[in-house]
């Protein structure tokens, strides 16, 4: 590969080229992560050595913010032995070298909204220096995203993502496993299923499994997961697709959920809706379904999201089960 700034030789593969080139595959690595080419493990190794090189060097953020769009990949994607410690060493050391820079901003890049941030990550890149410039459009100005402390907050996301309680300082985001689920299932009830997605019944039945297996702290998320599919079961009852190991699954994780939830009286006069759009419900349980899901469910609600406190509250997770379990029930 030819270093942008020094022109030296390197490794080949898909790390080699252009930063175009590098920024491109970056892209497609997030988008397309159900597809694991050996050049993918290379890409992430070659920002890892990049930035071990030179932690805090002029480049740091380009190598970093590959990293961030790599973090689909590395969390779903099923990356080679040792790829994700290069990694997680890799934006320890940038953080180490930066976090303490002089800075006169209040606020960064990084603490925004990634799953939303994410999706602009590449232009921003060219934008920034790393190829053919965009028209600057993101919120925050260029000096923002080039700050050393913002390359070191996007250092500490990668850390959380990779091992969560890593670092206690970077803002709640849905883990990337989960965001990858959620993407998948969504574009499923939506009518426009993902290249990855070869069986419809085969992930839909996996997600809904989750509800047999989840633990007390989760078992609200998975309910509403399990409800968005119950949803969508009804719909294509008619046979378009083979849901019966689909409505069989959802059965028996709704039968446990009630053996676990205390239906009993609560403390709330009354209890909201969930949204009566199935992908919304879906994304409501998703982002209930783990702890770092729940910490950006109420950081950034959507307009649409019922109230924390009362979408985790026992009776009405109890009344939403009952009421999918007999709606299911009722399915021919």
């Amino acid at each position: 590969m030819t270093h942008p700034s020094s022109g030296e030789p390197g490794s080949e593969g898909a790390a080699s080229g252009s930063a175009d080139e590098l920024i491109e595959a970056w892209d497609e690595m997030r988008e397309f992560v159900d597809q694991v080419p050996p050049e993918y493990d290379r890409l992430v190794l070659q920002c890892a050595r990049e930035l071990a090189a030179d932690p805090g060097g002029a480049l740091a953020y380009r190598w970093t913010t590959g990293l961030v769009l790599a973090l689909p990949f590395l969390a779903a994607g099923g990356p080679g032995e040792g790829v994700r410690e290069a990694a997680f060493g890799a934006a320890q050391a940038v953080d180490r070298a930066l976090r303490d820079e002089p800075c006169g901003h209040q606020e960064h890049p990084y603490e925004g909204d990634l799953a939303a941030d994410q999706w602009s990550f590449a232009e921003i890149l060219r934008d920034l220096g790393g190829g053919e410039p965009v028209a600057w459009v993101v919120p925050l100005p260029r000096e923002q995203w080039l700050c050393p402390r913002n390359t070191a907050g996007y250092a500490r996301v990668v850390m959380a993502s990779l091992r969560p309680g890593s670092v206690d300082d970077v803002p709640p985001f849905l883990p990337f496993e989960d965001r990858y689920e959620l993407d998948g299932l969504t574009a499923i009830m939506e009518g426009y299923p993902l290249g990855r997605t070869y069986d419809i019944a085969w992930d839909l039945t996996s997600a809904a499994s989750a509800l047999r297996e989840a633990d007390r702290e989760d078992l609200a998320g998975r309910v509403f997961v399990a409800t968005a599919l119950a949803w969508y079961a009804e719909v294509e009852a008619d046979g378009t697709v083979d849901i019966q190991e689909l409505l069989d699954t959802l059965t028996e994780g709704f039968e446990r959920a009630l053996g676990l939830l205390d239906a009993g009286p609560c403390g709330h006069e009354v209890h909201p809706e969930l949204p009566q759009d199935t992908t919304e419900t879906l994304s409501v349980g998703m982002h209930l379904a783990s702890a770092r899901g729940r910490a950006a469910y109420e950081k950034w609600p959507e307009e649409w999201a019922i109230e924390l406190d009362t979408a985790l509250c026992p009776a009405f997770v109890a009344a939403t089960a009952e009421d999918s379990l007999r709606r299911l029930r009722n399915t021919p």
